[in-house]
C-alpha cells in the first residue's frame, strides 16, 4: 500500500519563483542579508510555502545549486583522460565565475554551522560532483590510461581542494588556464603509479 503524502505538492510556478528568486538575490547581494523574508518577497509566496518545501535556507540555495550544476557541468568523453579531464575542468571553473562562487561560499559557510546540513550538502552536492570525476577516472583506467592501483578517491580531493581552496581565499583566479595547469598536475601523478 502506498502512503499518501501529507501536504499539498510543490506548485510548479511557486518553486520556479523561489529557485529563481534565490539565484537571483544571491548574486546581487552576494550571499550579504539573504533571508527566506527577501526570497518570499521576491517571488510573491509566502513563507510558509518555503518552509513546506525546504527545511533551511541553506537548502534551498543546494537546490539551487544542484540544478545549475546539473545543466552547466557536463561530461564529454574523449579518447584520452587529459582532454575529457581538461573539459570537465574548464566547465567546472567557469560554472563556479559565472554563477556558482557565491552560491558555493554561502553552503560551504552553512555547512560548518550545522552538522545536519553539511550532511545533506555532502550527499547531494559533494558525493554527486566526486561520482562525476570518478567515472572520468574509472573510464581511463579501463583504457589502461591509469593504473588500476591507483588511489582515486585521493586523485579526486586533489581536485577538489585545489578548486575549492582558490574559490574560498581567492588568492588566485579560477580560469581555463588553471583548468588546463591542473589538468597537467593530475595527469602527471596518475601517470606516476599509484597516488
Amino acid at each position: 500500500m502506498v502512503k499518501a503524502k501529507i501536504g499539498r505538492p510543490r506548485s510548479e510556478k511557486s518553486q520556479e519563483a523561489i529557485i529563481n528568486a534565490t539565484h537571483d538575490l544571491l548574486n546581487e547581494k552576494r550571499g550579504a542579508g539573504l533571508t527566506i523574508e527577501a526570497i518570499a518577497r521576491r517571488a510573491k509566496v509566502g513563507k510558509p510555502t518555503i518552509y513546506r518545501w525546504w527545511p533551511s535556507l541553506a537548502d534551498i540555495v543546494l537546490e539551487v545549486v544542484l540544478r545549475q550544476a546539473d545543466t552547466s557541468i557536463t561530461v564529454s568523453s574523449f579518447e584520452s583522460l587529459r582532454e575529457t579531464l581538461r573539459q570537465f575542468l574548464r566547465q567546472s571553473m567557469k560554472a563556479i565565475v559565472d554563477w556558482g562562487g557565491v552560491h558555493l561560499r554561502f553552503l560551504l559557510a552553512h555547512a560548518q554551522k550545522d552538522e545536519e546540513f553539511r550532511e545533506r550538502f555532502r550527499e547531494k552536492f559533494v558525493a554527486k560532483r566526486r561520482t562525476v570525476l570518478n567515472s572520468i577516472f574509472l573510464q581511463a583506467m579501463q583504457r589502461g590510461q591509469i593504473d588500476s592501483e591507483q588511489n582515486l578517491e585521493l586523485v579526486a580531493d586533489i581536485v577538489f581542494g585545489a578548486m575549492w581552496y582558490r574559490l574560498l581565499i581567492g588568492h588566485a583566479s579560477l580560469d581555463e588556464s588553471f583548468a588546463d595547469e591542473l589538468t597537467e598536475v593530475i595527469i602527471r601523478l596518475v601517470q606516476a603509479g599509484p597516488a
